[in-house]
Order: C-alpha cells, then sequence, then structure tokens
C-alpha cells in the first residue's frame, strides 16, 4: 500500500519521458608548446543538472588543430549542446592561438560517473601531413539523488496551520488508494499535456521528476503519518516539476496558488481543472 501513491506518480512521468573559467579544478597535459586542459564548472552536481564540460587547446600560431568530435552521449552523460571556437587569440599573448570546446552534459544516473578522455589531434608546422596526438584525463563528478540534502520525507512537516475536521476513525490506510487515484490522475492529465506542448531533447524535468519518485520509492513506510509524508513530498516534486519546466515560482507559493498557475499556463480543460482541484483539497 505505501509504495501504491509512488508508482502511480512514478508511471504518470514514466510517460512523458525525455565565463570560460570553470570553478573545478582542471586536468591539464601538455607536450612541447601545446597545452590541452579539460574541465567542469562542478564536482558534484544532481540527477538532470546542466555540467558545463570545456576543453581548451593552446598552441603557437600557424598549428592547427582538431578538436574531438563529441557524440550524443559521453560516457554515462548525454550531451545536450555543445559549440567550438577555433584558432582565436589566446589570453597570454599574441602569439598564441586557442582552440574551445564547449558542451553542457546532463545524466540521471547517481553515484561517482567519469567523463571520459578525449583525444585532440594536432600539427605544430603547419606543412606537416602528420599529426600528434594529445590524450585528456578521465574527469570524476558525484551525481547526487534530488533527495539527498532534503529533509527526510519520513518525518512529517507541518507547513500549515492545522485544521480539526470531525472524521470517523481509520483502522487502515484505504485513504491512501484514494490519495493516489487523485495524484495519479492530476499528475498524468497535467504532465501528459505538458509534454505534448514542449518537449525537450534528452533528461528533462520529467526525467528529474521521475528520479525523484524512484528515490520516494525506496522508502519503507508503515503508518498514515509516513504515508502522509511521502504524499507532500509527491507533490513538491510535482511543484519543483512546473518551476524546472516552465521557470515559474512555486515552492513559495500555496497549494492552490501554485495549481491555479499550473492550471493557466497548461491551459486544461474542465475535468482536468476539477481533478487539480481535488488535489489541492487533499494536500491541504
Amino acid at each position: 500500500m505505501s509504495g501504491r501513491i509512488l508508482t502511480i506518480a512514478a508511471a504518470a512521468f514514466a510517460a512523458i519521458a525525455p565565463t570560460l573559467a570553470l570553478a573545478a579544478p582542471a586536468s591539464v597535459v601538455t607536450e612541447g608548446p601545446v597545452r590541452l586542459s579539460v574541465s567542469v564548472d562542478k564536482e558534484t552536481a544532481q540527477v538532470a543538472e546542466p555540467i558545463r564540460f570545456l576543453v581548451e587547446v593552446d598552441a603557437p600560431q600557424g598549428a592547427r588543430v582538431q578538436l574531438p568530435e563529441l557524440p550524443n552521449k559521453l560516457g554515462d552523460f548525454e550531451v545536450q549542446s555543445s559549440d567550438s571556437t577555433k584558432d582565436v587569440p589566446a589570453a597570454d599573448g599574441a602569439s598564441a592561438r586557442r582552440w574551445v570546446l564547449d558542451a553542457t552534459l546532463e545524466t540521471i544516473k547517481t553515484g561517482e560517473l567519469t567523463i571520459p578522455a578525449l583525444d585532440v589531434h594536432y600539427a605544430t608546422d603547419a606543412r606537416s601531413t602528420t599529426f600528434k596526438t594529445l590524450h585528456s584525463k578521465p574527469i570524476e563528478v558525484r551525481i547526487t539523488s534530488v533527495l539527498e540534502n532534503r529533509a527526510d520525507p519520513t518525518k512529517f512537516r507541518d507547513i500549515k496551520a492545522t485544521v480539526d475536521v470531525a472524521v470517523p476513525e481509520l483502522h487502515s490506510f484505504a485513504w491512501i488508494k484514494w490519495t493516489a487515484a487523485g495524484v495519479g490522475a492530476a499528475i498524468a492529465v497535467a504532465l501528459v499535456t505538458l509534454v505534448v506542448v514542449r518537449r525537450k531533447r534528452g533528461p528533462s524535468p520529467a526525467a528529474w521528476a521521475l528520479a525523484a519518485i524512484a528515490d520516494l520509492e525506496q522508502l519503507t513506510i508503515t503508518n498514515s503519518a509516513e504515508a502522509e509524508a511521502a504524499y507532500n513530498e509527491v507533490v513538491d516534486v510535482l511543484r519543483e516539476f512546473f518551476e524546472l519546466k516552465f521557470n515559474v515560482p512555486t515552492l513559495s507559493r500555496t497549494t492552490r496558488e501554485f495549481l491555479a498557475e499550473a492550471t493557466k499556463i497548461v491551459r486544461l480543460d474542465k475535468t482536468a481543472h476539477e481533478r487539480l482541484a481535488a488535489l489541492a483539497s487533499i494536500a491541504d
């Protein structure tokens, strides 16, 4: 019973899934007058969080450099975009030239992941018919769960004023089934509509949300308080999904304000709107 809310929410998400100076230390390889630097803008990131990957080659004027062609997938990372700048003046002098490959990577895997080594071919003599090769070093990046730095979802968070409502005493978790149906229906309607309107390539806010739900599925829920806390986490994931997808503030709003904004953005029909309203009443 405890995992049913999360399973329904996961299925809804799965239906729609899919400055040059960087902060992290760079891996540098040199050979004669040629210098290869490979770096990322962060050594730790969350799933589906963009990581900037930079390859820089400094060589003497007149040299020829062949930057690597990135595939769609680089190790465990999806290459979301890449751009190159060739044979421009380097910052350290007019006689030096620079070649730059600037890419954005994402992944939905977690753990200690490796961006594999790349090869750069070069010739310092413009008349040379043969190229030498510089091999970069692999870059380690730690990818964390979206819930790793959040509060324990099994600890109920009382973020709203309590309201006393007369209800019959419950001896089971049967209410969870009804809650799960409301959550699943609302999320499915909203998110399936979203993917038709604004689908993106590669890991997306939907993939991020799916990873968050997968983390919640690992929890052991034994009582109604823990189930309620898990439900609140599902609602928070839905809020953050809208914020990531549409860049609109949701976490600072009440549940009703958030759902009203979501309904407006997605332009849901009457039935979908009523389901979202039911979701709001459950959350509150």
